[in-house]
């Protein structure tokens, strides 16, 4: 990068939101992509369990149902096309209590609704699918799975990269300005040096500090991303291959509890848990990423033993963490993915999950808006 260059289109954050948004405009437009870590994913998008959701768990009209159906067609044709690494697996959302058999109830017609295909299940066919599982009933959702985000973001890069698009690792952005006919963006190269990039559009895709960056450009404090991890423990050998499916309890206030998820090696893991921080600040970011394993072993064998009744404390081992950037607009949470045109400045807030299923989707909103 040199200072003062001139673009169309300036893509924040390299995340597989900000990829697939990269690839999508680059088919029309010169695209820069500027990303503070030194490689994709290195956040949200690398921290997660992989899944591609079927699009169940979101208000009707919202963009999460919209944007998670019709990406996660996108995303098993792009697997297809791409030779992606996936695996259209199914997920069973099991109950193991009269509330919980009522709120699958609710779930099931809700899946009618939105015309997600589902299949109940009763614990008599469940136990001859999932022996170890319990539960009074559940449902089967077979347009679920799982995807190797490793190889579907270096696919993403590999295609915007053979469209020309330009992609300026370890930079970082520090500021926008408007300015005649788009945006000047103040970036930190790898070695310090501030540098200017003018571009008739920017699109914030910057993920955990895109709220953060929105307020610099918009000059305001309406938007606030708050931070929710996400901790995950992997089983022990003996449970590899014992999954064909994913296995999900009903869900709580603020997430869809803690479930069971294998990658395509069939090893398999379990969570996320909920864990509200009260640290605001991307500054600060990196002091999430660790936690006491030993006391919060307890809390996940107490959720999991809920359905999986043979699970030791011996069985679990330390995983991954992953940050959710909740949305807060004027104070108030935000439930669905925001996604705005201030003039030409196009920010992408709150893109938790289902946004990996989702990312596709998402890139030709932001193309349209275009």
């Amino acid at each position: 990068m040199k200072s003062s260059i001139k673009t169309e289109v300036v893509v924040v954050g390299a995340g597989v939101v900000g990829l697939a948004v990269a690839y999508k405009l680059s088919c029309h437009k010169q695209v820069l992509l500027i990303e503070k870590n030194d490689k994709f994913g290195q956040e949200t998008s690398s921290r997660n369990s992989e899944v591609i959701h079927s699009g169940i768990y979101y208000p009707r009209e919202s963009r999460k149902t919209a944007f998670c159906i019709k990406g996660r067609e996108l995303l098993y044709l792009f697997c297809s096309e791409f030779n992606i690494p996936f695996k259209k697996c199914g997920k069973f959302v099991v109950a193991t209590s009269s509330i919980e058999q009522d709120y699958l109830h609710r779930l099931k017609a809700h899946s009618d609704e939105v015309q997600v295909p589902n299949d109940p299940i009763s614990a008599k066919r469940l136990k001859s699918s999932l022996p170890l599982v319990q539960a009074k009933e559940a449902i089967y959702f077979p347009e679920s799975g799982i995807v190797d985000s490793h190889a579907l973001m270096a696919r993403l890069e590999q295609l915007a990269r053979a469209q020309d698009t330009v992609v300026a690792y370890s930079h970082e952005v520090k500021g926008f300005q408007p300015s005649q006919g788009g945006w000047q963006v103040l970036v930190q190269n790898r070695n310090g040096e501030l540098e200017t990039i003018l571009s008739e559009r920017v699109i914030n895709c910057a993920g955990l500090p895109a709220a953060e960056l929105s307020n610099q450009a918009l000059r305001t404090n309406k938007y606030q991303h708050r931070f929710c991890r996400g901790r995950y423990f992997n089983l022990s050998s003996k449970f590899s291959m014992s999954f064909k499916s994913m296995v999900y309890p009903t869900p709580n206030k603020d997430g869809l509890g803690v479930h069971i998820t294998s990658d395509l090696g069939g090893r398999v893991r379990l969570g996320p848990d909920v864990d509200w921080s009260s640290n605001h600040s991307y500054q600060n970011i990196s002091d999430l990423y660790d936690c006491d394993w030993d006391s919060l072993r307890p809390h996940f064998l107490a959720s999991a033993r809920r359905y999986l009744p043979n699970l030791e404390l011996n069985d679990l081992s330390p995983g991954q963490i992953g940050v959710r950037p909740k949305l807060f607009s004027d104070g108030f949470p935000y439930q669905d993915f925001l996604i705005e045109n201030h003039q030409g400045f196009i920010h992408l807030l709150g893109i938790e999950s289902p946004g990996l299923t989702a990312a596709l989707a998402i890139a030709e909103a932001v193309r349209e808006k275009i």
